[in-house]
């Protein structure tokens, strides 16, 4: 539940980011115009909707697809193939960062360490 409300608000903050930046190019942009098209707050508008549309695709297409690209159940597979504490901590320091905080590898890992600390 954490984890969501983090990327919500990651998300939010990614959206409020980008809004600005969109109207900053915007004004920007109409600040280099030609003495003949006028700078209205019109064209301010169209132009910063113009790069938020652009944000949205790109967010769509690039940001969206980052983070879990891996197969829980396989990762755990992995895991469970480790005959030792080394082995176990190969395979970790072999895991990208979201599998490491995935919730459920982070408990089968905690399992399997318990376990072979006790041997």
């Amino acid at each position: 539940m954490e984890e969501k409300i983090l990327k919500d608000a990651q998300y939010r903050k990614g959206l409020s980011i980008a809004f600005f930046n969109a109207t900053n190019s915007a004004i920007s942009m109409c600040a280099g115009m030609n003495v003949h098209e006028k700078a209205t707050l019109e064209k301010v508008i169209e132009l910063r909707d113009f790069f938020l549309e652009e944000h949205k695709n790109y967010y769509a297409k690039v940001i969206a697809n980052v983070g879990q690209n891996y197969q829980s159940k396989d990762t755990i597979k992995k895991l469970k193939k480790t005959k030792n504490i080394d082995d176990l901590k190969s395979v970790w320091l072999s895991l990208s960062e979201d599998e490491r905080r995935d919730g459920d590898i982070l408990k089968i890992k905690a399992e399997l360490k318990e376990e072979y600390e006790k041997a």
